[in-house]
């Protein structure tokens, strides 16, 4: 019996590592057409900005690097052509609004794994055109949860959430995330 709850226990643990997803709007003009839009225009720059709760959680959690996950997720856009800082003819903006942060300590990470609760990234993502109008709106979250010495380290840990939530700002402006799993709200 106690060798079948730790494996049912480290099953669930592995299955519940690391999760991400896609919400977007179930009314409007963004929630139709907002990736047909954004897959054709190309973006001049990408703000980011934080929600004051946000806001509160950079302070208690100072191994978040803002400027990070801004660098992975605009690598992520110019490699598919949606952001170009330096083209006159690009009008749109890609504003990411933070909403959550988390990052557990390197010892709870590795000692306590997923039972330490996961690390987290959730925000808003908004594409306007030259005017301000919004074109494509969603929004985005990356969790780990996954632990020990191979996961437990921060560098992992931070590298992964960086990458999962440029990954699916990029898949949802392009269009990519239609006909997979999206919740809708």
């Amino acid at each position: 019996m106690g060798r079948a709850l730790v494996l049912l226990v480290l099953g669930v643990g592995l299955l519940s590592g690391c999760s991400s997803g896609v919400v977007r709007p179930t009314t409007g003009a963004a929630a139709e057409h907002g990736h047909l839009v954004a897959a054709t225009m190309v973006a001049r720059q990408v703000q980011l900005s934080f929600t004051p709760e946000a806001q509160k959680d950079l302070a208690d959690n100072l191994k978040f690097n803002q400027d990070r996950l801004l660098e992975t997720v605009k690598r992520g856009l110019v490699a598919r052509n949606l952001l170009n800082e330096g083209d006159p003819q690009a009008t749109a903006v890609i504003e990411i609004r933070l909403m959550e942060i988390r990052v557990r300590s390197n010892f709870n990470a590795v000692m306590w794994g997923f039972m330490a609760g996961a690390d987290k990234v959730r925000g808003e993502v908004m594409l306007r055109d030259g005017s301000g109008r919004e074109l494509d709106h969603f929004e985005v979250h990356a969790d780990y949860a996954l632990g020990g010495l191979a996961g437990g380290q921060d560098g992992s840990r931070m590298n992964w959430l960086y990458e999962r939530f440029a990954e699916l700002t990029v898949q949802s402006l392009t269009g990519e995330d239609q006909g997979k799993s999206v919740a809708k709200r």
